[in-house]
């Protein structure tokens, strides 16, 4: 992490939230101007639809010290963008646009250059702004042209899942696919519409052909699942080599995760008491020591919160003035064995669960 930003609103005084810079190029693509992104933002995936639960938790956590938000075209049934750009052009917002650090995510039903830009633009026009700080390509793979997918057919077809891939969106055309994705971004960084682009959910083959024929490269974050139960070490060894942000969303655990899966884990990740018992140590709770187990090692992290009083306690996780020195090696380590990556099963996937290709094995 870089140095800190000082945020200043009603309810937080000089809060040092620390940043860390992510790789961007100038609008003419000719010279590096990195940009500094804040370590913690709001997450706003699953917030009820339509009903106003976004637009002021985005109010909140500005007005508690948050200067980033992150969110996607597809969140809240298309609805969360409106709710956050509503939150942000308010005469209640306490901080003027050019302070927030915005993010947004293309949906992959838009995969392709012209979709793509349809999708950006679409995503501006909802959130009242004429760019975002940071635009991702949400998912790897395929739109469906069904949620009534059957097992047995994807079994018995040699395509496999893609055998419901939407017209444009096979197999072989996935690779070409991203790639005219990803030029329509940079177009769009050219154009001034996006200060920097990135991915999520890339692994690293993804990557690997992405960059094939990037004109903008590396990408400046790849948001992917990390916690201590799925740590991703090879993915983040190979983002860090190669100039990489790492993001983690669901570093608390997730919210797609139900019994069968902490049962097969040893228990959700905020009640385990090897972290329970970190917790105590430091008189902190434990979605805190989760938070500084990331942040401390350089990741970014966007938990989801409606509450003002648990967006304070998210910032304070990751300040080293509210707790100074953070977690010691030797609660690294603890934390470091509760690693399930190793398990061969559906398990250790918080996210994604009932898409046919979140293992992510597909070109």
């Amino acid at each position: 992490p870089g140095q800190s930003s000082t945020a200043q609103s009603s309810d937080a005084k000089h809060i040092k939230v620390p940043y860390i810079p992510i790789h961007a190029v100038d609008r003419d693509g000719r010279k590096r101007n990195d940009i500094d992104m804040p370590i913690i933002g709001l997450g706003t995936y699953k917030f009820k639809k339509g009903a106003g639960e976004a637009r002021r938790a985005v109010l909140d956590a500005i007005s508690v010290g948050y200067r980033h938000i992150d969110t996607a075209f597809i969140y809240g049934g298309e609805q969360t963008e409106r709710e956050v750009g509503d939150a942000l052009a308010s005469p209640e917002c306490c901080v003027p646009r050019s302070e927030i650090f915005l993010t947004t995510k293309q949906w992959r039903a838009y995969h392709g250059y012209d979709a793509t830009l349809k999708c950006l633009n679409l995503s501006l026009k909802r959130l009242q702004t004429s760019y975002v700080d940071l635009y991702l390509i949400h998912w790897p793979g395929p739109a469906y042209n069904t949620v009534s997918r059957s097992h047995e057919a994807m079994e018995k077809s040699p395509d496999g899942p893609f055998v419901y891939a939407k017209d444009g969106h096979e197999r072989p055309n996935m690779v070409e696919l991203r790639s005219e994705t990803w030029r329509a971004m940079e177009d769009s960084v050219f154009a001034g519409k996006c200060r920097a682009i990135g991915v999520s959910n890339f692994a690293i083959h993804h990557l690997e052909a992405l960059r094939k024929k990037a004109r903008i490269w590396p990408p400046a974050v790849n948001q992917i699942e990390l916690h201590p139960y799925n740590p991703q070490t090879d993915l983040v060894e190979y983002c860090q080599r190669n100039g990489i942000a790492v993001e983690a969303y669901a570093s608390l655990g997730g919210q797609d995760s139900g019994k069968k899966t902490w049962k097969a884990l040893g228990g959700s990740l905020l009640q385990r008491s090897e972290v329970v018992e970190i917790a105590k140590k430091h008189g902190k709770t434990a979605s805190q020591v989760l938070l500084r187990w990331a942040t401390g090692q350089g990741y970014a992290v966007i938990p989801k919160s409606t509450q003002k009083e648990h967006m304070k306690e998210n910032l304070d996780a990751i300040s080293k003035e509210k707790w100074v020195g953070g977690i010691d090696k030797f609660d690294r380590e603890v934390i470091g064995n509760l690693d399930q990556s190793g398990l061969k099963s559906d398990a250790v996937r918080l996210c994604w669960v009932r898409d046919p290709l979140k293992h992510l094995d597909f070109e």
